[in-house]
């Protein structure tokens, strides 16, 4: 059976040839016959060899691999927005007490790992023959 998906994929591929190389024949003033020929063995040519990519991507088993990386992916967009849905109310609770407004994290302590503004005396100088 056809999967749909691996159908999809090789038309859509094949249609982009096809319009690839209605354009260069256009712009290279070939004759429409020609042109036409061209995008339709473009577009066989290429779909063919994306849909047979596809099959054996599929049949080696390579596809489990990116099923599973999507599936880690999600968890761990999941866990972190939990994350940081847990730590929110318990940082507003302390910095409402304190009457403190709460630190933007774009200027973060070099400690937990935020960004720290460069120093000019912290930076190394090079000096060139000339200097010397």
């Amino acid at each position: 059976m056809i999967n749909v998906f691996k159908l999809g994929a090789a038309s859509v591929c094949g249609a982009i040839a096809a319009l690839t190389a209605i354009v260069a024949g256009l712009l290279s003033d070939a004759r429409l016959q020609i042109v036409l020929g061209r995008a339709f063995c473009s577009f066989i040519v290429s779909g063919i060899v994306v849909y047979v990519a596809i099959f054996l991507f599929d049949r080696l088993g390579y596809a489990s691999i990116i099923h599973e990386f999507e599936e880690n992916w999600k968890e761990g967009i999941e866990e972190e927005e939990g994350a940081e849905d847990s730590d929110k109310p318990e940082e507003d609770a302390e910095t409402e007490e304190a009457g403190e407004e709460a630190p933007e994290d774009e200027f973060a302590s070099p400690e937990d790992g935020g960004f720290t503004p460069l120093q000019a005396d912290e930076l190394r100088h090079v000096a060139t023959d000339q200097e010397e």
